[in-house]
């Protein structure tokens, strides 16, 4: 399970204190196909839902410690801008 924190806002990379303050999505990733790409969502083993955040063609940046980064696109209203997760196992 993980604790994922969005790292860009309109695409554009926010500072480290940004980061600290987004809102915290948990759950297990799970990995499927929709609109013809890769995506990577975030369910909740106990709600059963997923969060409200998707990372179209994910691609694992850098693993360490229990942290990741992962980079791919989000779906804004028809575009798609670049979005990075940071993820921490929740310990």
């Amino acid at each position: 399970m993980y604790d994922v924190r969005l790292m860009r806002r309109g695409g554009a990379r926010l500072g480290s204190e940004d980061v600290a303050r987004q809102p915290t999505y948990t759950g297990d990733f799970v990995l499927d196909v929709a609109h013809g790409a890769k995506r990577l969502r975030l369910r909740n083993p106990w709600l059963g839902d997923f969060a409200p955040v998707e990372l179209y063609e994910p691609v694992l940046v850098a693993a360490q410690g229990g942290s990741m980064r992962w980079r791919g696109y989000e779906r804004v209203a028809e575009q798609g801008l670049v979005q990075e997760w940071l993820a921490r196992t929740r310990g």
